[in-house]
């Protein structure tokens, strides 16, 4: 099936599409024979581009969209001589006669082609939702540079028409709806997001894509979860706003709202564009795309499908999948580009590996989540390790992996990383490691690199290994918080020992735990019913694990750590509680009215900044406090300076001491980047902002500190239900 023609005439290739498959299609076939003759057709006039980086073009991160769009016909023709014709849109394909039907789009000539070998590289298109209004000026989709550049001068050319852009509305929060995102807001575009599912990056299990919530409510995204866009309005001058509807879990409306926007980003999916491939009798696979074998050949001879158009297969499984990813393409071309000149290649299958950076979080995946690994058969080993990327004393972020494995075999299944630094690293050896058939036991044998500038003695994927091979083999059982709390729920009699400091327990706890640190668990292990089932924990899971040894040497029969400590469990508590899961809606009345305290360490910089934005963009709906550790005698100046070029006068402010009664009357407690200089206190909700110290520094290193606190300080006020009044 499809072999090389016997004729003596040079092979006839073309191909329909030039983006990441079909040029890599091309070149590879070229590298193989320099006696085809090579056509791409292509309808668009960008060629071999970065779809992926299109949202960094609108954000100004890319300056220029050439960066992205670095070859065109003419280098292709030197390079490789492949005919490369833009403009030219592929209408039909006689697969009997082996001929295409090409339309001049600038002409409207068409004419017909023949080919020895077909590559349909058509890709996808975006998904347009039937909105009322989604075609209005000022509503845009992204999926190429003509529509970046589009988007790109909407922004900057508004002050121009007299109508700036200020909010804009995303909807969609997958890849390209969280790259916008943190684009728009770096351009200083207050933003909503609205999704339909629960979470944003729904393709994550609930526990992981929580924390995305949380970091773009951190950055002051309003974020709309379980919630529509039923209606875009605009006027003569384009795009003014989108109604939403709340949706609620029996799909009932919940409530409805109307957002402000001259701007709307609509990024709910895309679909395989299979058009062509139907006409010319190609079959289609189970997930709707293209079904191809390994050598990228369809169901009809001499018809070859790669890139996003064609379906691939789980590594894991064997089965069809389809994930549309610019790596995933790029290996199709080639493996077509080679199979059709009589190369070795063979597709080995993918696993949806990916990344995407949303503000300060690199948010990785591969392999399967929990949900799947459960829904595809397998009785699963969930684990939550949350370790620094590297030592703490250089620099170390916390990096949080989950990681689930097959308890019968041990295989690991998959795993997702989230962290400020380092996700890419793991998920890529994670990757590798499920892809050969990895057990978890092999993860701890991994020669690593290590250096503390890069990486910890025992590296986060170590302690993944180690953990997970003592979970599934009865040494260390894990158990995960909505485990614990379902058990409880259920009116199981658990003892849960706190073994950490009295200071980290002050800040949150498991509730009703019994706190004994683990310096004192031998001695006053008597207080504790050996009979019972056990659960012991910590901040993140590793002197859990130690009291977990402890008790266990000690004879209690019956001990789990819990996954990912207590900072896991507080994350699924926020998850499970639906007041911090859904933004408000404009209009909430409520006879409490909230109250926020900053706090550091001189109350003259950092906590002055976000004590006068939460002011101001709360109009007086907030109760206002600021207050340090060590007050200063003066309030900063350049903070002052800083604030008043935003038209907000903190000048008559001043340095106030803190005080218990302040904490207690307050329902925000935020710290701001001071460390043991700043206790940390219970309270409804308790915020650690890291920020660097405006003390002894300029204009200039102030502004970002500045902008920083403001975007901050809009997401502290979705939390208090306030909605900011510009």
């Amino acid at each position: 099936m499809n072999a090389l023609p016997l004729a003596s005439a040079p092979l006839k290739i073309v191909i329909v599409g030039s983006v990441a498959a079909g040029t890599s299609a091309a070149a590879k076939a070229r590298r193989n024979t320099e006696t085809a003759r090579i056509t791409v057709y292509e309808r668009d006039h960008d060629i071999s581009y970065s779809g992926c980086g299109l949202p960094y073009f609108v954000g100004g991160e890319v300056a220029d969209i050439g960066e992205l769009t670095p070859r065109d016909p003419a280098w292709f023709k030197a390079r490789y001589d492949v005919d490369v014709r833009t403009g030219h849109e592929v209408v039909a394909v006689d697969a009997e006669a082996r001929t295409v039907t090409v339309r001049d789009l600038a002409t409207g000539r068409t004419f017909v082609d023949p080919y020895d070998e077909l590559v349909l590289a058509t890709g996808v298109r975006a998904v347009v939702p039937p909105i009322p209004g989604v075609d209005s000026t000022g509503v845009f989709s992204v999926r190429t540079p003509t529509d970046a550049r589009a988007i790109r001068a909407w922004i900057e050319d508004s002050e121009a028409h007299g109508r700036p852009v200020r909010h804009a509305v995303v909807v969609g929060a997958g890849y390209i709806g969280l790259e916008m995102t943190e684009q728009l807001a770096a351009r200083g575009l207050t933003v909503t997001v609205v999704e339909a599912l629960d979470h944003a990056m729904p393709r994550m299990d609930a526990d992981m894509s929580a924390r995305v919530d949380a970091e773009l409510r951190k950055h002051g995204v309003d974020l709309r979860l379980a919630t529509k866009v039923v209606d875009i309005t605009s006027d003569d001058d384009g795009v003014t706003g989108v109604d939403v509807d709340g949706m609620g879990a029996d799909g009932a409306g919940r409530e409805a709202a109307h957002v402000e926007a001259e701007l709307v980003i609509v990024s709910v999916g895309v679909r395989p564009n299979t058009d062509l491939a139907t006409q010319a009798g190609v079959g289609l696979g189970p997930t709707g795309a293209v079904a191809v074998d390994r050598r990228q050949r369809t169901s009809v001879e001499h018809v070859w499908a790669v890139g996003d158009v064609a379906e691939s297969f789980h590594v894991i499984t064997g089965e069809p999948v389809w994930v549309p990813l610019g790596s995933t393409a790029n290996k199709m071309g080639r493996i077509a580009g080679d199979a059709m000149t009589g190369g070795p290649l063979e597709h080995r299958g993918i696993l949806g590996t990916s990344i995407v950076r949303v503000f300060d979080l690199g948010v990785a995946q591969t392999g399967f989540t929990e949900d799947q690994a459960r829904a595809a058969g397998y009785d699963v080993e969930v684990l939550h390790n949350i370790k620094p990327d590297r030592p703490e004393y250089l620099g170390g972020k916390s990096l949080v992996i989950k990681a689930v494995a097959d308890r019968a075999t041990g295989r690991l299944l998959g795993a997702q990383a989230i962290g400020a630094s380092g996700a890419d690293k793991r998920i890529d050896v994670l990757a590798t490691a499920i892809t050969y058939g990895a057990d978890v036991a092999d993860l701890f044998h991994l020669d690593l690199a290590y250096s503390p500038t890069y990486a910890t003695t025992k590296d986060p994927v170590h302690y993944t290994g180690m953990a997970l091979t003592n979970a599934i083999h009865g040494q260390a059982p894990l158990i995960r918080p909505a485990e614990l709390d379902r058990r409880r729920a259920d009116s199981e009699r658990i003892q849960v020992v706190d073994v950490r400091s009295a200071k980290d327990r002050a800040k949150s706890a498991v509730p009703d735990s019994v706190h004994i640190p683990l310096a004192e668990l031998r001695r006053r292990s008597g207080e504790l019913d050996p009979a019972l089932p056990t659960v012991t924990y910590c901040n993140k899971g590793v002197t859990g694990n130690a009291g977990q040894n402890v008790l266990r040497n000690l004879g209690f029969a019956d001990v789990s750590n819990l996954s990912g400590g207590n900072q896991n469990y507080q994350q699924h508590r926020q998850q499970t509680a639906p007041t911090t899961l859904e933004s408000p809606v404009p209009e909430i009345s409520t006879p409490h009215k909230p109250s926020a305290l900053f706090v550091c360490v001189h109350n003259a910089g950092r906590s002055q900044m976000a004590a006068g934005f939460l002011r101001a963009l709360s109009d007086g709906a907030v109760e206002v406090r600021s207050a340090g550790s060590m007050p200063a005698e003066h309030i900063n100046p350049v903070a002052v300076e800083a604030m008043l070029e935003v038209g907000i006068d903190i000048r008559d402010e001043k340095p106030k001491i803190l005080s218990d009664e302040a904490v207690q009357a307050s329902d925000a407690v935020i710290t701001m980047g001071c460390g043991d200089a700043c206790p940390f206190y219970p309270g409804k909700n308790y915020q650690d902002w890291e920020l660097d110290d405006p003390a002894g520094q300029g204009i200039n290193a102030v502004r970002p500190i500045r902008d920083e606190i403001e975007r901050r300080v809009r997401g502290l006020l979705a939390e208090l239900g306030v909605q900011p009044v510009a």
